[in-house]
């Protein structure tokens, strides 16, 4: 037996009741553009739109599919503006990749000009040092310079002091010819000290000159250069040229001899005048001039000068008195300097 439903029969009372009919709206005036009144569309039968006929609710038929293309639209949509996302994210990586090497490069170039700052400012500080050590260097070479011409200085003053102190001998042991030698072969000195305006006491510089005199007017020596100063312009008169005259050729060779050993300090030049012209031979006859024409005290002096280099071993005397030339100094050291006297012997007769 089938049990009464209540709400069925409700359902059913309100589907079977007939709906009152709406009221015809107000008529006013028609216009003439109205349209004609028509007849009412006809009633559709059956169950209202969304209501089964066993009264459960329905959707609308082609609502879903009137949708779908709007649903399509907005998916293709949303897409492309994914993708425009997407693209426009990648521009910004892009850009972001670019902005950091930009960063990098900016951060190198000023650690860059750090570096160079840095530079500068320790080449600044070598510049700087630099240029104290060359004034540094500068003084120093000035004061070496005024050193060297103090000292060039005493040492023309010191050879002054030998030259006077040998012609002042001479002329006191009437050892004129030798005093001669000495004027005549020291005259290049004497004009350096006139040049160089090297101040030689005034005293001893009025003896020479005086000594200079007394041998020009001796007929020893004779005016060479009137333009050269004091006995610096003065050269062996004719009758005592060492060139032509055998006396004061043997003469003329020991006074080289003198001065290169005891003035000048050359002992190798020394013993070559020595062994090297016929002052090195008793045959020449030459060592027989010194012994006839020296005074005493120049003949100390050459055995003096031959005993010195012979200890240092820069020549050797035989016994019966030639002179040859020694093995060298201890240390071994010799020069290949060929000297030659300041004017040439004449030849011995045969």
């Amino acid at each position: 037996m089938k049990e009464d439903n209540p709400l069925e029969d409700i359902f059913s009372q309100i589907a079977s009741t007939p709906k009152p009919a709406a009221p015809d709206p107000p008529k006013g005036p028609r216009s003439r553009y109205d349209p004609e009144p028509g007849p009412p569309p006809p009633a559709t039968e059956g169950p209202p739109q969304g209501i089964s006929p066993d009264g459960s609710a329905q959707a609308a038929p082609g609502r879903g599919a009137a949708l779908l293309p709007w649903l399509c639209l907005l998916l293709a949509v949303m897409a492309a503006a994914l993708a425009a996302c997407l693209f426009q994210l990648s521009g910004v990586r892009s850009r972001l990749a670019s902005l950091e090497e930009a960063v990098a490069s900016v951060a190198a170039i000023d650690q860059l000009r750090k570096e160079n700052e840095s530079l500068v400012n320790e080449k600044g500080r070598l510049d700087a040092w630099a240029d104290q050590k060359t004034e540094e260097a500068k003084q120093l070479q000035d004061a070496l310079d005024q050193y060297y011409y103090r000292m060039d200085d005493l040492l023309l003053k010191e050879k002054a002091l030998y030259y006077q102190w040998y012609i002042q001998r001479f002329m006191e042991e009437k050892d004129y010819p030798m005093a001669a030698a000495a004027v005549a072969f020291s005259a290049d000195f004497w004009y350096i000290i006139w040049m160089h305006q090297v101040s030689v006491n005034s005293a001893l510089m009025e003896q020479y000159q005086a000594y200079c005199q007394e041998l020009f007017d001796m007929g020893y020596l004779q005016q060479a250069d009137p333009l050269r100063y004091g006995g610096s312009n003065l050269c062996f008169a004719e009758k005592w040229d060492p060139g032509e005259n055998h006396d004061m050729a043997a003469l003329s060779i020991l006074w080289c001899a003198l001065d290169a050993h005891f003035v000048r300090e050359s002992d190798e030049e020394a013993a070559q005048y020595l062994c090297n012209y016929h002052l090195a031979y008793p045959s020449s006859g030459y060592q027989e001039r010194v012994e006839r024409l020296a005074s005493g005290f120049t003949l100390e002096q050459f055995q003096l000068l031959k005993d010195e280099l012979a200890e240092s071993q820069w020549l050797t005397v035989a016994p019966d008195g030639t002179i040859s030339e020694g093995p060298g100094p201890a240390d071994g050291f010799r020069s290949d300097t060929a000297y030659s006297l300041p004017f040439e012997p004449p030849m011995l007769p045969l």
